[in-house]
């Protein structure tokens, strides 16, 4: 075999080496060889890595597919709450003949005030400026009726709290309840 003399330089000094020539291209093949294939490996490893984390599109398009329906309920819900605490509304529904202002005016408030409660979970749902004027109309709404029921005494016919809650309601141009509704149609045209 005829060896050639192989000329490298490391750390400034030149090192001769006595390997055929054959052998080193050999060498210099297969490690270029293993280079390429580890390239590939790495390229390969990473682009299953990428398709196996599930795109955060597709995350989303999952969560809004769960959240938006909430959503919607929750401002349904809302709107109905609303809507059923408006005195209009309230005194409709609760007004008996036989009750009393004050039997009248409790039953208003505690109403009012369990269906708040059944919906607390809403808030969760909606956004914290809509829910401030939710819980506005909700506290505005007793504060009338409470208002109204000072003006008479206990013993008078609820007739004469419902005059008075309406009267107060109409002196009032705009409701609180009205507000909060608003706001909530605003936010639904938010989403579509």
């Amino acid at each position: 075999m005829d060896a050639d003399l192989t000329i490298c330089s490391f750390a400034g000094r030149k090192i001769i080496f006595m390997v055929p020539l054959f052998i080193f291209r050999l060498l210099l093949v297969i490690i270029t060889i293993g280079l390429v294939l580890g390239a590939v490996l790495i390229i390969i490893r990473y682009w299953f890595s990428l398709k196996k984390q599930p795109s955060g599109h597709a995350v989303q398009g999952e969560e809004q597919k769960i959240i938006l329906p909430l959503r919607l309920q929750a401002y349904e819900r809302i709107i109905l709450f609303l809507e059923r605490i408006s005195p209009n509304n309230l005194i409709m529904r609760m007004n008996k003949q036989e009750m009393s202002s004050i039997q009248l005016q409790s039953a208003l408030v505690k109403v009012i005030r369990e269906e708040f409660e059944y919906n607390l979970s809403q808030q969760l749902y909606i956004s914290l400026k809509a829910w401030e004027l939710v819980k506005n109309a909700k506290e505005e709404t007793i504060k009338l009726i409470n208002m109204a029921s000072c003006k008479i005494p206990e013993t008078a016919p609820s007739g004469e709290l419902i005059k008075n809650i309406l009267d107060l309601a109409i002196e009032k141009e705009r409701l609180p309840v009205n507000d909060a509704i608003d706001e909530i149609k605003k936010e639904i045209q938010k989403i579509f």
